[in-house]
């Protein structure tokens, strides 16, 4: 078996030239990994924007930088959502300026890669409302502070549909609480929702088994930007779901470029 140390070294070297301002596309850099990881020339979210905005707990962290790609997800997709009005998503945490440990707050988040949002709500007559922090909820979507309040699953999963369908950046997490993720794919059937969308869902939502169990918000991580790996940027866990959209675009280019898409050549990716 080759060292890991000569790979390693490559990714400092290769880090260490980020950090020169050689990056050749001349945006953010993820490096490392959510766990261990930094960024370079991250970009910080507005704290409010069209759809979205942040509560001032969070803006007193700072933790608002991420990638390019994060940041853009976020905006493009908060607009979306929230395109026939109605209640605006709330953006907690991303990463720190320049990435690496908040561990006051979080053990990931390092990297630009990751980002808290919290669940859409209802109050207690049913009326959906900006969520003013994150609750703990039961099982069942009511808050466990018995002020009514219950997670609003139908906009929570036009949320979800938004964030796996967006083109600027490729969903691999939407870690929540185990009991939604079941409401939210029993929602998507109910309402005719295609089974390869609801697939994918089941994949990217998950309850993590080392960490708080997510019954407050939502986390979410995207994959490592294609350009970013070369600057050392890892992603831990499955890449199903980068491969399957990679898939994707390749049927849509040859579609637009009326070319067999057996023809094209996958991308080779790390641990693939």
């Amino acid at each position: 078996m080759t060292p890991a140390w000569p790979l390693l070294g490559t990714i400092v070297a290769l880090a260490g030239c980020a950090e020169l301002g050689l990056i050749s596309d001349g945006t953010s850099a993820s490096i490392g990994t959510p766990g261990n990881g930094k960024i370079v020339d991250g970009v910080r979210l507005p704290d409010h924007g069209d759809g979205y905005f942040t509560r001032d707990r969070w803006k007193d962290r700072n933790n608002r930088y991420g990638t390019q790609e994060l940041v853009g997800l976020l905006q493009a997709v908060a607009r979306r959502v929230n395109a026939s009005a109605g209640p605006r998503l709330v953006v907690a945490d991303l990463s720190g300026r320049g990435g690496g440990p908040v561990l006051t707050w979080h053990r990931s988040h390092q990297s630009g890669r990751d980002v808290d949002l919290v669940y859409f709500v209802l109050d207690k007559d049913g009326k959906p409302f900006e969520a003013d922090t994150m609750r703990e909820f039961h099982p069942d979507g009511t808050a466990r502070d018995g002020t009514g309040v219950r997670v609003d699953f139908p906009r929570t999963w036009r949320l979800v549909r938004e964030l796996l369908t967006a083109h600027e950046a490729t969903v691999q997490y939407i870690f929540m609480f185990g009991p939604f993720a079941e409401k939210l794919a029993e929602h998507a059937t109910k309402i005719g929702e295609p089974e390869a969308l609801i697939a994918r869902a089941r994949k990217a939502m998950r309850q993590p088994g080392d960490s708080a169990k997510h019954d407050d918000h939502m986390h979410v991580r995207i994959y490592c930007p294609k350009a970013d790996r070369a600057y050392g940027c890892q992603d831990l866990g499955p890449l199903d779901l980068l491969l399957e959209r990679e898939a994707e675009v390749a049927g849509m280019d040859a579609a637009a470029k009326n070319t067999p898409v057996d023809a094209i050549t996958p991308a080779v990716l790390p641990g693939g």
